[in-house]
């Protein structure tokens, strides 16, 4: 019974991998296999819900994103690695999407949620949204780098992807918190567009920034990673009134310490 349940998951992320899998054929990139990736996305996202456009949109930027990573590795033991494992995360974006919805759906028709299930939901929406920023800054630049892509098109891409899934989380935090009733709707409802426009606009500074620098992709999506999950942290705590100078100053070490990290171990190198 278990399984039966757990099929609106594994179905599509079967289905996901089996797409993966045929992308990159022989001649070239598979567009059938792109469709049924797009398709299945938005599908699957609709299933596992009954909110329709909020919980595509992160299905949807995943998989651009998957497959932007994707086209940066060549046909080897990484390439179905890679797969295998973005297959699972898109199996865990349905769950979390699942998880998160259904206790709004709940709170919607009953009035009460299980605070546990709603926080599990929020939180592996938010890891997925942290998988989804490596692989877009890593895959647009591995692409810009390695088919002289042009510059403004990686700009773009950053700039909207990033925008998305930004405007997603504050979306889907302003909902956690509304729900679990710590935070009143009108001290955030507003904030959605500006944020998102200042999170994708501070990230396409950077990426292009570093876009000067010989750096590798998978140095570029680690640095911007690592600058949108402190810049995430202090957004957060601002958003619900927890922001102090502490929380600042630890999320700026952390991000000062992890950059040095990267940028210290990364292998230097003008493509």
């Amino acid at each position: 019974m278990n399984i039966i349940k757990h099929l609106k998951f594994i179905i599509p992320a079967v289905i996901f991998y089996a797409a993966m899998r045929f992308f990159l054929d022989e001649d070239g990139m598979s567009y059938l296999a792109l469709i049924v990736l797009f398709l299945v996305s938005v599908i699957s996202a609709f299933r596992v819900s009954r909110y329709r456009i909020l919980p595509a949109i992160l299905a949807v930027v995943f998989t651009i994103s998957s497959i932007l990573f994707l086209l940066t590795l060549g046909k080897n033991n990484s390439q179905d690695s890679y797969i295998i494992f973005s297959s699972l995360l898109f199996a865990f974006t349905l769950v979390g999407i699942n998880k998160l919805f259904s206790q709004q759906e709940k709170y919607d028709y009953q009035k009460t949620i299980n605070k546990k299930a709603l926080y599990f939901g929020f939180n592996l929406n938010q890891t997925i949204i942290l998988f989804s920023v490596f692989f877009l800054a890593s895959g647009i630049y591995g692409i810009y780098i390695d088919l002289d892509f042009p510059i403004w098109i990686a700009l773009m891409t950053i700039f909207v992807g990033v925008s998305i899934l930004t405007f997603y989380l504050v979306k889907i935090n302003f909902l956690k918190n509304k729900i679990a009733k710590d935070l009143m709707a009108s001290s955030v409802d507003k904030t959605f567009a500006f944020y998102s426009f200042l999170f994708g606009f501070l990230i396409t500074e950077i990426f292009w920034a570093m876009s000067f620098l010989p750096a590798n992709h998978l140095t570029v999506g680690s640095t911007v990673l690592c600058l949108y999950y402190s810049f995430w942290n202090i957004l957060q705590d601002r958003i619900e009134s927890k922001l102090t100078k502490k929380s600042v100053f630890l999320n700026l070490l952390f991000l000062a310490v992890t950059v040095i990290i990267i940028l210290a171990t990364s292998k230097w190198k003008i493509a």
